[in-house]
């Protein structure tokens, strides 16, 4: 499939024809959309730490449960054939992957509670975030001891 967009039901975002090349591309697809959702997730972070305040991360909270859906959509879209594969690579895994990593965390565990592997689902994901944890603080720690 050429082009990057919906497909189903007659919708979709042409590319322009000598940009076909350079948007199949996986590689590109992905690097371009990490760098649209790193910068928007800068930019959204800021604005809603500046409305909230400082005394909860409500930023984070709010990017990941956004990435969460939008990736959530972006997948489905392309299960269902809606989506393109360059549309997938773009969105699903160069934006999503950009915006935030936990929206990858909990597709996965959507993933492994559909396949009904609740122990792995419950164990892959509050591992990931106590090791998460427990990460954070061994590289902040290390990082104090070397430059001390």
């Amino acid at each position: 499939m050429n082009g990057c967009g919906l497909t189903k039901n007659g919708f979709s975002l042409p590319v322009m024809p000598m940009l076909q090349n350079v948007i199949s591309n996986r590689y590109v697809l992905i690097f371009l959309g990490g760098a649209v959702g790193s910068v928007l997730r800068y930019s959204i972070g800021a604005w809603v730490q500046r409305l909230g305040g400082s005394g909860f991360p409500w930023s984070t909270l709010m990017i990941n449960v956004l990435g969460s859906l939008l990736i959530g959509l972006f997948l489905r879209f392309s299960a269902e054939g809606a989506l393109s594969q360059e549309a997938r690579f773009l969105l699903a895994v160069g934006f999503c992957g950009g915006f935030t990593t936990f929206s990858t965390l909990s597709w996965e565990t959507l993933t492994l509670l559909q396949g009904s592997q609740w122990l792995l689902a419950l164990l892959y994901s509050q591992g990931s975030l106590l090791l998460g944890l427990l990460a954070v603080f061994v590289g902040y720690w290390l990082a104090g001891r070397l430059v001390a």
